[in-house]
């Protein structure tokens, strides 16, 4: 059917709608001034023209549908964004241009008056006003009322735009002065808690995430003293609520603030809810960054001896935490830990090297000055084995021994004790080591 076969059909329907009966006034399709009837045929007539983009031609029964038929059907309404959009975009001037988008805004509000979908249309409106009026202030407000009142409503169901928009405006409104920082990040934490719930389902979900968090840190809405005035007033009410402390420890994390002291005191609270040896290993490296090592050893030793753990973790674990308490000089543990860490991986190198550092390093508990020298023989089977049995530490390892081996005790020390090279020796103290005479040429 060709265009003018369609101009003269259409033509033809809508004179012969003067011969109907103007009776029935409400019906179906929310009549207001004809029948049923008259509907089908102008919602007829309105579709040959528009599905061939003539909105010109279209424009005319869709007004009488818009006006008359206002419940005829819900594309109508979405149809009629299409031609208004098409009409503001060739305007030819702002007077005619903005009348237009009221049009536009006024058809989401009939398409929300009679078929519902309130959070929906909300969505689409909020950001078909940003679209055109994004440069006033006071339409960017309006905006980004509908804007959130659509994800309140919506929830999951939010579009990905809606969720972007919304924290853009926020920003803008935030920077006018319109808004404070603390509604931005609640926005921010209600859209990441629905992205929580989503984002494993599709990779949309994953770039939305993306772009709203580029918002944020761009913006440098996210401080520590941000975070800090938004969560603090909060803490004391919610602290028992273990979604808010996995929101918390969630948001200071991004933000970069998970030395801060509300940080450390959900974590912890969060831990004796749900201990872990992975939750345990945390907060040690928390405490590790805000250099308090005591609270640090607790929380790796926890770590370590927990059960949900591989042996190569543990050991590095254990590794971990005789760090710790070298940090601490508490060399008799170090020497437990290190020795616990190359029980789960024998080639631990740097576990080794360790233990070597901390058998010097405790050598005053030993006694007079040949039996605290005796601790260096104890100490060079360790580097002997680090070298041995790891590679990557097998240099450090050897410099050590070189260099630690000639304080050992001489010739003429273990002559006087009665000792020769290769004889077994018991190194004691929380050494507690058996090792063999070494002498090095004088």
């Amino acid at each position: 059917m060709n265009i003018k076969t369609i101009l003269l059909f259409c033509s033809l329907l809508l004179a012969g709608l003067t011969a109907k009966s103007q009776e029935r006034q409400v019906d179906v399709y929310g009549t207001t001034g004809g029948d049923s009837i008259n509907c089908q045929v102008y919602l007829s007539v309105f579709r040959q023209f528009f599905n061939l983009e003539l909105y010109d031609e279209a424009i005319e029964s869709w007004r009488t549908l818009f006006d008359q038929c206002p419940s005829s059907s819900e594309k109508m309404y979405i149809d009629g964004v299409t031609i208004y959009r098409s009409f503001v975009e060739n305007a030819s001037d702002d007077q005619e241009k903005e009348g237009l988008i009221d049009t536009l805004m006024l058809i989401y509000d009939r398409r929300m008056e009679n078929f519902g979908g309130e959070g929906n249309i909300l969505g689409r409106k909020g950001r078909e006003l940003l679209n055109y009026r994004g440069s006033d202030l006071d339409q960017v407000q309006e905006a980004y009322q509908m804007l959130k009142r659509s994800v309140e409503l919506e929830g999951r169901k939010s579009q990905e735009a809606t969720m972007v928009l919304l924290i853009n405006a926020g920003v803008t409104l935030n920077k006018a002065d319109r808004i404070g920082e603390d509604e931005v990040i609640d926005d921010y934490l209600v859209l990441s808690g629905i992205l929580d719930q989503l984002e494993n389902r599709s990779s949309r979900w994953e770039r939305t995430r993306e772009a709203i968090d580029e918002i944020i840190l761009d913006e440098n809405l996210l401080t520590c003293e941000a975070l800090n005035g938004y969560f603090e007033p909060q803490f004391d009410e919610q602290k028992d609520d273990k979604e808010f402390l996995e929101k918390v420890l969630r948001f200071y994390t991004v933000s970069g603030c998970d030395r801060s002291d509300l940080y450390v005191s959900a974590a912890e609270i969060l831990f004796n809810m749900e201990p872990s040896s992975e939750s345990a290993h945390n907060l040690a490296m928390v405490f590790i960054a805000r250099e308090d090592f005591e609270k640090a050893a607790v929380y790796l030793d926890l770590a370590a001896v927990g059960d949900d753990i591989d042996n190569e973790t543990r050991a590095e674990w254990f590794y971990e935490l005789a760090v710790v308490n070298s940090a601490l000089e508490k060399y008799c543990d170090v020497i437990s830990y290190a020795r616990e860490a190359v029980s789960y991986k024998n080639d631990l190198g740097k576990a080794y090297i360790l233990l070597g550092d901390a058998i010097i390093a405790s050598r005053k508990n030993l006694g007079d000055d040949f039996q605290q020298r005796t601790a260096y023989w104890a100490a060079a089977d360790q580097y002997a084995k680090a070298a041995s049995v790891d590679p990557s530490v097998a240099s450090e390892a050897r410099e050590k021994l070189n260099s630690y081996l000639g304080q050992a005790p001489g010739n003429e020390d273990i002559f006087f004790r009665d000792l020769k090279e290769g004889d077994s020796y018991r190194v004691e103290g929380c050494i507690n080591e058996t090792t063999t005479v070494k002498v090095v040429d004088e």
